[in-house]
């Protein structure tokens, strides 16, 4: 638990630094759309977007995973079905 913490006072110093170096404000563009905003907001907003798509593509892979499973369960308890049937 305390490495946990550690680790967390780390990361938060290290991301506190990154902020206040990046302040400056940029523009990003997008098909139509322009929005202008420092640049820490931008970089977190897309590392955000990364985690959710990390996690909804990690959920999907789980779940076809369990899926699969289940079913070749399901074939093996059929199949020791049968062979107590004979």
């Amino acid at each position: 638990m305390r490495l946990k913490l550690i680790i967390i006072a780390i990361l938060s110093l290290i991301f506190a630094i990154i902020a206040s170096q990046n302040t400056i404000t940029t523009e990003f563009e997008i098909l139509f759309w322009s929005v202008k905003a420092p640049l820490i907001v931008m970089i977190v907003v897309i590392f955000i977007l990364g985690l959710v798509i990390g996690l909804i593509a990690s959920s999907n892979y789980e779940r076809k995973k369990k899926k699969e499973e289940t079913q070749i369960q399901k074939k093996k308890d059929d199949h020791q079905n049968d062979n107590q049937m004979k």
